[in-house]
């Protein structure tokens, strides 16, 4: 059995920014803050490690309480079903559906998220592509700030859904940055790069990954080869 874990955004789908729009409303509504997001760079960090950043850089605020975190996410994830259903370059990345079809119809694959947003961001992103079907567990920002802990939840959830122990070499982390690698890596697990967000497919072959591919339109095959060979 293997297990694939696959990021969100830019690996599987682009919301066009709803989720930056989201949290800049939610900052302005609870701190009167405007622009939250200028200069803040999202890509492969957990939800809460953004917060924390934005408390820290912005409100020049070094202790934040969890409190204050869940109270940001809470008002982050009610604007961001709006901000998704309104984006007008919000889109399923080319190859996602055939590559998630194919795999869902093996029956030595399990299928399940590891992304930095919080789950019920995470399912709301997910939903207008309808990609939630593809994905019956998974590891989030909820679970863990630090994104190792995160995809070792995922594991763990992978464990009991299908009863079986998943062997180290047969779990995929896949994502679209650095950050997606290390946390693999830090987790014992094998690690695929998807050069579909702000890296190269060399930076990710850099940065640690087993292999990388441009995307899964054009690299579904090589994607395939490399994953299921014995």
């Amino acid at each position: 059995m293997k297990l694939l874990l696959f990021d969100i955004d830019a690996t599987l789908i682009l919301t066009g920014g709803a989720g930056l729009k989201a949290l800049d409303r939610a900052m302005e509504r609870l701190f009167s803050l405007r622009g939250a997001m200028q200069g803040v760079a999202p890509h492969g960090k957990t939800d809460p490690a953004i917060i924390r950043e934005i408390f820290q850089n912005k409100l020049h605020r070094e202790h934040v309480s969890e409190e204050e975190i869940s109270t940001v996410l809470e008002s982050y994830v009610e604007f961001l079903h709006d901000e998704v259903e309104r984006s007008d370059t919000y889109h399923v990345l080319p190859g996602i559906f055939e590559i998630l079809e194919s795999l869902k119809a093996r029956n030595d694959v399990l299928l399940g998220l590891a992304t930095g947003n919080v789950e019920s961001g995470a399912r709301i992103k997910l939903r207008r592509g309808d990609l939630n079907r593809f994905f019956a567990f998974g590891g989030y920002g909820s679970d863990s700030e630090d994104r190792a802990g995160l995809v070792r939840r995922a594991a763990e959830r992978a464990a009991a859904h299908t009863s079986t122990r998943i062997e180290n070499d047969q779990t995929f982390v896949i994502g679209d940055t650095p950050r997606d690698i290390d946390a693999g890596r830090r987790s014992g697990f094998r690690t695929v790069g998807v050069a579909t967000g702000q890296h190269s497919v060399e930076e990710l072959r850099a940065a640690g990954a087993d292999f990388a591919i441009r995307n899964f339109d054009e690299g579904r095959d090589y994607f395939l080869r490399s994953t299921f060979m014995e």
